[in-house]
C-alpha cells in the first residue's frame, strides 16, 4: 500500500511472499497438473474487440505477415491462418465460455512446495491481456508456454491437459481444435513479436524472449503434424490421470 512521508515523499509497501515461479521448476509434470485446479467465477466480463493477443482475433495477422518475408516459417503461419478458418471458427459456438486471462506463461504462476503433494499454486501475476473468451484458449495458451520452458516440449502437454480434464472435460469442438489453437499462439508470439521489433530494435533481445524458443517448437509441431501430437498428448493425460 502507498505511504506518504511528511517530506512528501511517497513510499509504496509490498507484502514479500516467499514463492517460485514455474520456470524453475519447469520439468516437474506434477506442476502441471495441478495448473487448472481453478474456476472463473464468471463467464463473461470482458470484451476487448479486436485485440491482437485474444486468439478470437487470429485472423488479424494477416496483414502482418510481411514481417517474415525470407522465412520458411511465413508459409507455416499462412497455413495456420488457414487451418484455424476452416477449422477453429465454425466450432466457436460449440466452446464454452469464460473470462481469459490471456498471459498464463511460467513466469506469470507462482507456486508453493507442499509438505504432502509437491507444489501448488499460489499466486497469478499479469492481468493485462485479461478478456472475455474461451476455456480452451486458456488452455491452448498454457500448453503453448509450458512446452517452452521444457526440455521435451511435446510431452508436456499431456500432463497440463490431465490437469485441466480433472476439473473440466473437454467437449470433442474443443479437443478438435487444441493442436490448431496451440500453433495459433505460437504464430501470434512470433509475427507479433517479429512487427513489435520493427517499431523497438533497441528492444529486440526482450521482444524475443518468448519467440526465440517458441520458432523450433511451431516448427517440430507443423512437421509431426495434427495426429501425431494429439496421439502424445492425450495418451499422455489419460496416463497421468491413471496414475493419480
Amino acid at each position: 500500500m502507498p505511504v506518504s512521508l511528511s517530506n512528501g515523499i511517497i513510499v509504496y509497501l509490498i507484502l514479500f511472499r516467499p514463492v517460485t515461479g514455474t520456470v524453475q521448476i519447469c520439468a516437474l509434470f506434477d506442476t502441471y497438473y495441478c495448473v487448472f485446479q481453478m474456476e472463473h467465477p464468471h463467464l463473461t466480463l470482458l470484451h476487448r474487440e479486436n485485440f491482437i493477443w485474444s486468439l478470437s482475433s487470429f485472423t488479424l495477422l494477416e496483414p502482418y505477415i510481411s514481417v517474415l518475408d525470407g522465412d520458411p516459417l511465413q508459409e507455416v503461419v499462412k497455413s495456420v491462418i488457414h487451418q484455424y478458418k476452416i477449422s477453429v471458427l465454425p466450432k466457436h459456438p460449440s466452446f464454452r465460455k469464460c473470462i481469459n486471462h490471456g498471459d498464463f506463461n511460467d513466469l506469470n504462476i507462482l507456486v508453493q512446495p507442499c509438505e504432502s503433494d509437491g507444489y501448488r499454486i499460489s499466486g497469478i501475476l499479469d492481468f493485462g491481456n485479461l478478456n472475455s473468451g474461451y476455456y480452451i484458449y486458456e488452455l491452448a495458451i498454457t500448453v503453448t508456454y509450458m512446452m517452452i520452458e521444457h526440455p521435451r516440449p511435446i510431452e508436456v502437454g499431456g500432463p497440463v491437459l490431465a490437469g485441466w480434464e480433472s476439473v473440466l472435460p473437454l467437449n470433442e469442438a474443443e479437443k478438435e481444435c487444441l493442436y490448431v489453437l496451440v500453433l495459433s499462439r505460437f504464430c501470434q508470439s512470433l509475427v507479433i513479436a517479429r512487427y513489435a521489433v520493427t517499431l523497438n530494435p533497441e528492444n529486440r533481445e526482450y521482444l524475443m524472449t518468448t519467440s526465440k524458443k517458441g520458432v523450433h517448437i511451431l516448427h517440430q509441431l507443423w512437421e509431426l503434424g495434427k495426429e501425431h501430437v494429439e496421439k502424445v498428448w492425450f495418451q499422455s493425460a489419460a496416463q497421468f490421470s491413471d496414475g493419480k
